[in-house]
């Protein structure tokens, strides 16, 4: 998931049974690896929601052939 923008990027991370977030802003990973309040917070300190976020191709897959 994304800003539209491309700011942001959110992926989850499955950590045994527990869904973790990894948050990245303009391409750097953020040192915040964590629960889905810590990502609404991040986002909203920035002036967005999670109702921003939309579906983005994966970085390691995009433009594979």
């Amino acid at each position: 998931m994304g800003t539209p923008d491309g700011k942001w990027r959110v992926e989850v991370v499955r950590v045994g049974r527990e869904q973790q977030y990894r948050v990245f802003r303009d391409g750097e990973l953020l040192p915040y690896r964590g629960a889905m309040g810590t990502v609404e917070r991040l986002l909203h300190e920035d002036g967005y929601t999670m109702a921003d976020l939309i579906e983005v191709a994966d970085p390691a897959t995009a433009g594979a052939s």
